[in-house]
């Protein structure tokens, strides 16, 4: 698993095809030398690509374009809000305790957000172990969530899972039996398709309504200062490309 995550990656493409280009290059003659010299251009170009805004704008488009924002209406019959978890930060070092990354914030935010406007019975949250032997992301985010006014008995957690299936099937695991319900589940805009069809094939006896989050879709990529290649726009690209390639492996391998 790991080793697929990591080909997901656009930087490893580049990596791998610079690491291949120079030691043609170095060590070849000829034609073999040319080709070395091709390969590292294609890595070049690819790093450039990826980290242009327009074109990491067009792949969040993708994802984001095809999950509506629930509705009102849609929030208001959820019996379970289920929060997936985004990474985060272990203690240990400077860090006093463990911190939420930055994709975790709002689907923790907007979870607790939902739950206390509307009628659910439980929220729940999904996160294994930050690192091993350290808290789980989902005890982190069920502690930040009780600091927020959720009661403790109306709080589920799944501290085992690592993954989008295994949230699924995590949620399973510590959910009361039933059939029927109306689930909502909480994740990042660019994750959620991804997550809806893992979520719906795990409880195909229940309603999943989508509650995507922390949008990066920009109507207007355009302006002058979204035109040069940038860091955030290759983590753009990475997260879009990850999705892709996770529900294909998810249609394939399971």
């Amino acid at each position: 698993m790991f080793l697929i995550k990591s080909l997901a990656m656009p930087l490893v493409w580049v990596l791998l095809l610079l690491v291949l280009g120079l030691v043609l290059v170095r060590f070849s003659r000829g034609k073999a030398a040319k080709v070395g010299w091709y390969v590292t251009l294609l890595g070049t170009l690819i790093l450039l690509v990826f980290s242009f805004p327009p074109f990491a704008n067009v792949l969040t488009y993708s994802l984001e374009s095809q999950v509506p924002i629930a509705t009102e209406a849609e929030l208001s019959t959820l019996d379970v809000i289920v929060v997936l978890g985004g990474g985060g930060y272990p203690s240990g070092g400077f860090r006093r305790q463990a911190e939420l990354a930055e994709r975790s914030y709002p689907r923790l935010c907007h979870g607790v957000q939902i739950f206390q406007q509307g009628h659910a019975r439980f929220l729940a949250f999904c996160g294994g172990e930050l690192r091993e032997g350290k808290e789980s992301e989902a005890a982190v985010m069920k502690a930040m969530a009780v600091q927020m006014g959720v009661p403790q008995d109306k709080i589920l957690t799944d501290t085992r899972s690592c993954n989008t299936m295994q949230n699924a099937m995590g949620l399973a695991e510590v959910l009361p039996q039933g059939s029927g319900r109306h689930i909502g589940v909480v994740t990042s805009a660019t994750h959620m398709l991804r997550s809806a069809r893992t979520f719906r094939r795990q409880f195909p006896a229940d309603t999943i309504v989508p509650v995507p989050v922390h949008h990066h879709y920009d109507p207007d990529p355009w302006h002058i200062k979204g035109l040069r290649p940038s860091v955030e726009s290759l983590a753009e690209s990475t997260a879009a490309i990850h999705e892709w390639i996770g529900m294909l492996w998810y249609a394939v391998g399971y």
